[in-house]
Formats: structure tokens, C-alpha cells, sequence
């Protein structure tokens, strides 16, 4: 009886990441379309960051929407540890001269730290949402 307790817990725990994960990407996707029009426009370097960050917060979405479609040709985001790594690098990615940017990153490590924490453990609670590729859908 303890350990279904602990695999509700569990569960509860991953769903709760995966909620905030989410709300990270929208947040990304916002500030990357944001600062293409309210940003440097003259500097394409930062258009070309703002671009990349409003990308990598929509495959962020779709990551967490578990879209195995889109998952077919991201595989690194499959798993925990991959999409825990992605997440701490789009986070260094966002940060510039602003404070609030400082904001970003420690959300983007928090979760992406939280799921390189849950990946080490003995189940990837990622992998286990997945059904077997020989699955019927």
C-alpha cells in the first residue's frame, strides 16, 4: 500500500513538471515573438536568438504534450535526461542584459535539473508513458 501511495506521489509530481514545463515554452514562445518586435530589431543576431527561442519553446510544448509524431525526430527529448539537458540549454540560451532574464533560466534549469534528477533514478517516468513502437495506436 506504500508504494502506491509513492507512485501516485510520483505521478502527480510528473504532471505537475510537465504543467510547468509547458507553461515555460508558452512563456518562451512569447518572449522570443516579443522581442522580434519590440527587441533590437537592427541587430539580426538577436532576431536570429529570438527566432531560435520561439522555436525551441514550441518543440518544449510539444515535448510535454508527449506528440509522437513530433517525437519521432527529436528523440533526445524522449527521455528525461534529454529533455532536461535541452531545457537548461534553451534557458542559457534566453539570457541577455535584462534582469527578468535571469528568471527565465533558473525555470528553465529548475525543471530541466528536476528531469535529469528523475531520469537518473531507476525509471524514467518519461519512458514510461510511451507505448512499445510495435503498439497499435
Amino acid at each position: 500500500e506504500m508504494e502506491a501511495g509513492g507512485s501516485t506521489n510520483s505521478a502527480k509530481c510528473i504532471f505537475a513538471m510537465r504543467i510547468f514545463g509547458g507553461v515555460v515554452g508558452l512563456t518562451l514562445i512569447g518572449y522570443g515573438v516579443a522581442m522580434l518586435f519590440v527587441g533590437s530589431a537592427r541587430d539580426i543576431r538577436a532576431v536570429i536568438a529570438n527566432l531560435y527561442l520561439a522555436c525551441f519553446g514550441v518543440l518544449i510544448v510539444l515535448a510535454e504534450m508527449r506528440w509522437s509524431y513530433m517525437l519521432q525526430y527529436f528523440k533526445f527529448l524522449r527521455n528525461g535526461f534529454g529533455l532536461g539537458g535541452f531545457y537548461i540549454f534553451v534557458g542559457f540560451m534566453a539570457l541577455s542584459s535584462d534582469w527578468w532574464c535571469y528568471i527565465v533560466l533558473a525555470c528553465c534549469c529548475a525543471v530541466g535539473v528536476a528531469y535529469c534528477v528523475s531520469a537518473c533514478m531507476c525509471n524514467d517516468p518519461l519512458q514510461a508513458d510511451e507505448k512499445p513502437d510495435s503498439a497499435v495506436a
